[in-house]
């Protein structure tokens, strides 16, 4: 596997839960659980990258390297872009941090799924669950027999939900923050929609875990729970 370096965007304001990389999860920031999940993967440098100086304060405290990076960036891809294009690793893999208690499984997973020559490799799995298939907050990957995805929806679709985790090649990456929003990609407000317009080939890492993303705080209390159970 080639080198990759690990990018978690961390931006401090969130519109539907302020503040959440530095929510408290069983004594630790959100944020520190997903470094420590990146760390424990092995795949190479993690970097977080911030954007203010409180959440760097909270990466140096717990001991992670982190990129200052500009608050007025759109999005998480443009902040990893940001983080990652003074380096040399040929592989970025896109880590959001608001998944807590991802397995270090699912990101080699991820990654890996890029070694078979896509532009683009993100992670999926199995979705049986008619009311999830329903929600419109679910988003879901149409893939090919070959594992290439052929389009996200957040219409019921498919029966394969997206995880929001992505790995690039370093080329594909510069293209793809280069490029500007697609009518696609504005339909669905899903940025991957754009690499897929502009004939970039995805890749979907089939994997078994379903994390909990954190995008309000009752999500934090779920992950409380699974923490309990034995997660």
């Amino acid at each position: 596997m080639s080198a990759c370096l690990t990018v978690i965007p961390a931006r401090l304001g969130s519109t539907r839960f302020p503040r959440k990389v530095l929510a408290r999860l069983a004594g630790r920031t959100m944020i520190e659980w997903c470094w420590r999940a990146a760390v424990a993967a092995r795949l190479g440098p993690v970097l977080v990258a911030v954007d203010s100086r409180e959440v760097a304060d909270e990466v140096r405290r717990f001991g992670g390297d982190w990129v200052m990076t500009s608050p007025s960036l759109p999005s998480g891809s443009d902040r990893v872009w940001a983080a990652a294009k003074g380096r040399r690793e040929p592989i970025i893999l896109n880590f959001q941090g608001d998944m807590p208690l991802l397995k270090p499984a699912t990101l080699r997973a991820t990654v890996k799924a890029l070694a078979k020559g896509s532009d683009i490799a993100t992670s999926v799995i199995a979705l049986g669950d008619k009311a999830r298939r329903n929600d419109r907050n679910v988003v879901k990957a149409v893939l090919a027999e070959n594992g290439r995805c052929l389009y996200f929806s957040r219409a019921p679709v498919s029966s394969w939900e997206h995880l929001g985790l992505y790995a690039y090649r370093r080329a594909a990456l510069k293209r793809f923050v280069s490029m500007p929003p697609s009518p696609l990609e504005k339909s669905e407000k899903l940025e991957q929609l754009r690499a897929l317009e502009d004939g970039m080939t995805i890749r979907g890492a089939i994997v078994r875990e379903r994390p909990v993303a954190v995008d309000v705080p009752s999500d934090l209390r779920r992950a409380e729970t699974m923490l309990r159970r034995g997660h």
